[in-house]
């Protein structure tokens, strides 16, 4: 075997590994991480929304949402009956720890704004693994598939 066939199999060899690995961007999880990810504990995704129009402060407070994301892979939507968390499948889990990494590297939604005057705004923050909080956005977000579709995700666990 000559020499540029040696190292074209090496070469090859490297790329098979590599391919094989199931390897991700970084700072982006795959399906082998994720027993590590849910070691951590405490918030991961954390959506508030706030209503934008004048009410009392009692009925403001009843008027906010908080629906989240844990790092265990749970949601939890609560309604006036029921908070408990409810397991994520594993590829939605996934889905929303890839989003927020992905938005908070990018700074995606910093120029991002719509012009709405009523309805509600919505913040959207991310937990790191070690705890530190980035909102990756706070405002209106009807337009924004991206951002609708994160919603709708967690949504769909509420227990009503």
């Amino acid at each position: 075997m000559n020499i540029a066939a040696k190292i074209f199999s090496v070469f090859m060899t490297a790329v098979l590994a590599f391919g094989m690995s199931g390897c991700t961007a970084p700072g982006k999880a795959g399906r082998s991480d994720i027993n590590e990810l849910q070691s951590h504990k405490g918030d991961l995704l954390v959506i508030v929304s706030h209503p934008q129009e004048a009410m009392p402060a009692e009925e403001y407070d009843k008027a906010v949402v908080r629906m989240s994301v844990t790092y265990d892979g749970c949601a939890i939507n609560p309604n006036p009956i029921n908070n408990a968390k409810v397991k994520m499948p594993d590829d939605e889990y996934l889905r929303i720890y890839n989003f927020c990494v992905e938005a908070a590297a990018e700074n995606r939604f910093a120029g991002y704004s719509e012009d709405i005057c009523d309805a509600t705004t919505y913040t959207f923050t991310y937990y790191d693994t070690e705890g530190n909080a980035h909102v990756l956005y706070d405002g209106y977000c009807y337009d924004n598939k991206e951002l609708q579709d994160i919603m709708k995700l967690i949504s769909k666990y509420s227990l009503d």
